[in-house]
């Protein structure tokens, strides 16, 4: 296939998109974006819809817009006129072999994937590069699905900002233990973007079931708590007694290096940045299926008890269902347990007790995928300009 040309004598254009599936995608784009303009020289806009949109117009320093729907069978207009897309999990917007072949697709959920996801039909058979960040085995999982030619990738976050003296250093390395700060521990509790499959409704239900739980790890006012979370224009609001913000990536950094212990839905882009900073974790039950995932692998790498407890009443969804059908099985277990007192209570009893005997995850290291993945784009983008730029020899002539 014929790959329009990147702009000869300007700068190659990107479009940065992300699926609106909570905030670590497009945090992951996002970070891929800042890479390929600081690093590349880049011209790169970021695109998206929802929680995609709400966390791109976050950043200071990108140019968020919204991303329009094609008609069907079509793309959308603003990636038809880019040189190349970078795409973080949104097959759904590949809609043509013409965009698919300047597409550099980013998996950073490669281990949950069954084949009904990836068809011999998909467009992610098709596109120009596919990087997966390679976390409980992915590319490998991957390879068995069919997509044998998948590039690896470690952790992709964001660079953090220089950090200021007077914040304290990380407290341990990644999969040790870290000491508290002195008096009360100071709790960072990450929601992210509450987007799904399963629409609006779940992120209310499981703010629902997160303020329950929060009133009762609090209880004993042995805590002091800050939210963080995508408040989605008023959709979505936490009752539970603590200052919320909707923080952008160097506000999370910020935060995330002066608090004592994060206390999150298992998202692996958060978990991600708590490896790498260096900090206790405590996870909240997962907001959707692949958190569920997640919670399972992390069980069997955990002593905490907290882990099992989490992923148990979520046993009896089918894996095999389509994502959309677990994202609301997922949703209806959680409004159950927003109505059990007795999970409450067993809930912070557990949380008490890791925040006590803190663990920091151990995944993503060496944490360069941002890196990784702009390299590959940007190499490939100048591999395509040289070869359709006249030699001096040839204009000489």
């Amino acid at each position: 296939m014929t790959l329009r040309s990147p702009l000869v004598g300007g700068r190659a254009r990107v479009a940065v998109v992300a699926t609106p599936f909570g905030f670590g995608p497009s945090s992951k784009a996002y970070s891929i974006g800042q890479v390929l303009a600081r690093d590349h020289h880049l011209d790169v806009a970021y695109y998206g819809t929802d929680s995609a949109l709400d966390f791109f117009a976050a950043q200071p320093d990108a140019a968020a817009r919204p991303l329009d729907d094609p008609p069907p069978g079509q793309d959308p207009p603003a990636l038809r006129s880019a040189d190349a897309v970078v795409n973080v999990l949104a097959p759904e917007l590949i809609g043509t072999d013409r965009l698919a072949a300047r597409t550099y697709y980013v998996d950073s959920l490669g281990f949950m994937w069954t084949a009904a996801d990836v068809p011999p039909d998909s467009p992610l058979h098709r596109v120009r590069a596919y990087l997966a960040q390679d976390l409980f085995g992915s590319v490998a999982h991957l390879a068995r699905l069919g997509l044998r030619d998948v590039i690896p990738v470690s952790g992709i976050v964001a660079r953090p900002p220089a950090a200021p003296p007077t914040v304290p250093a990380p407290a341990g390395p990644p999969g040790g233990t870290a000491a508290r700060g002195p008096g009360r521990p100071r709790v960072l509790v990450q929601l992210g973007g509450l987007g799904n499959p399963a629409g609006h409704t779940s992120g209310r239900v499981y703010l629902a079931l997160v303020e329950r739980l929060l009133a009762a790890v609090r209880d004993d006012s042995a805590v002091e708590m800050t939210a963080a979370m995508n408040h989605a224009n008023g959709a979505f609001t936490l009752r539970a007694g603590v200052p919320v913000r909707q923080l952008s990536a160097a506000d999370f950094h910020t935060a995330l290096g002066r608090c004592d212990v994060v206390l999150s839905s298992p998202g692996m882009t958060t978990l991600v940045e708590v490896s790498r900073a260096g900090r206790p974790y405590i996870p909240l039950p997962p907001q959707n299926w692949s958190q569920v995932l997640i919670c399972r692998h992390l069980s069997a790498r955990s002593a905490h008890d907290l882990w099992p407890f989490l992923t148990a009443p979520y046993d009896g969804i089918a894996e095999g269902a389509p994502e959309a059908a677990k994202a609301v099985a997922v949703q209806e277990v959680n409004r159950r347990l927003g109505r059990d007192d007795g999970y409450a209570a067993r809930y912070a009893r557990l949380a008490r007790h890791a925040v006590g005997n803190p663990e920091t995850p151990d995944l993503g290291a060496p944490f360069d995928g941002a890196h990784e993945v702009a390299a590959v784009v940007a190499a490939d983008l100048a591999a395509r300009r040289s070869a359709v730029e006249p030699t001096t020899e040839a204009t000489a002539s």
